[in-house]
C-alpha cells in the first residue's frame, strides 16, 4: 500500500491513497512466504503497489531473512532518491519502470510529482547499467506531443535503440481523471496509431504493445 504519486487517474487510488486499510507482514513472515514460492518454481519477487518506493527499507530488510536466491522485479514509478538509487544497486535484478511524462507541468499537474524529468532520466540510466531495463509507457490521451514523443527520444537517444519498451494503449479514466479535461476520455485509435508511428520513427527496435 501507499504511492509516492498522487495521480488523478490511478487506477488502483484505493490501494496508492491508502483508502484501504491493508495489514501488515512481519518481515520474517513474508521472507518465509516467498522462499517457499521459490521452491515451487516461482521466477521472482515482484515489489509492486502502489508503489515500493515508501517501503524500500522493509523489503530490504525481508531480504536478509530469506534463504533462496530469489530475483527482485521492481516494479516502480521511477521517482526515487539518489540515496535510494545507492541501496537498490546490487540488490534488483530487474528494472520495471514506468516513464509517465516528458513534462514537468504535465507531471506535477496529473501526478503531483515535482523535478520529475531529472529524476526519472537519471534513474533510468542508473537502472540500465546496474541492472535489466523495462520501460512501460501508458499513452495518455492530449499528450502525445508534450510527453510522448520526449520520452521516446530519450529512450532512443539515451539509453538505446533496442531498449525494451512496453507501449500500452489502455487508458481508462478512474478516480478523478475528470479533473483534467483531456483524460476524462480514453485513448482515440489516431492518437494510438500515430504514438505508435512516433515510436517507428525514433527508431526502437525491440516495442511490445
Amino acid at each position: 500500500m501507499g504511492c509516492n504519486f498522487r495521480c488523478i487517474h490511478c487506477q488502483n487510488w484505493s490501494i496508492s491513497q491508502q483508502f484501504e486499510e491493508g495489514s501488515v507482514i512481519p518481515q520474517k513472515e513474508l521472507a518465509l512466504l516467498i522462499d517457499i514460492a521459490r521452491r515451487d518454481g516461482c521466477r521472482n519477487q515482484n515489489w509492486v503497489g502502489g508503489d515500493p518506493i515508501p517501503q524500500i527499507p522493509f523489503w530490504l530488510g525481508i531480504l536478509l531473512y530469506e534463504k533462496e536466491n530469489t530475483p527482485v522485479f521492481f516494479n516502480t514509478n521511477g521517482h526515487y532518491s539518489r540515496e535510494a538509487s545507492e541501496l537498490l544497486r546490487g540488490v534488483v535484478d530487474l528494472y520495471k519502470i514506468d516513464f509517465k511524462y516528458g513534462s514537468d507541468r504535465c507531471a506535477e499537474r496529473i501526478s503531483d510529482a515535482p523535478r520529475y524529468w531529472e529524476t526519472v532520466t537519471r534513474n533510468l540510466r542508473s537502472a540500465k547499467r546496474y541492472g535489466e531495463l523495462l520501460i512501460r509507457v501508458l499513452v495518455l490521451p492530449g499528450h502525445l506531443d508534450c510527453c510522448l514523443y520526449c520520452i521516446l527520444k530519450f529512450i532512443s537517444e539515451e539509453l538505446g535503440k533496442g531498449t525494451r519498451v512496453n507501449l500500452m494503449d489502455q487508458y481508462t479514466p478512474h478516480w478523478r481523471a475528470g479533473e483534467a479535461p483531456e483524460l476524462s476520455k480514453r485513448l482515440t485509435p489516431s492518437e494510438w496509431r500515430r504514438a505508435v508511428a512516433m515510436a517507428e520513427d525514433a527508431g526502437l527496435t525491440n516495442v511490445t504493445m
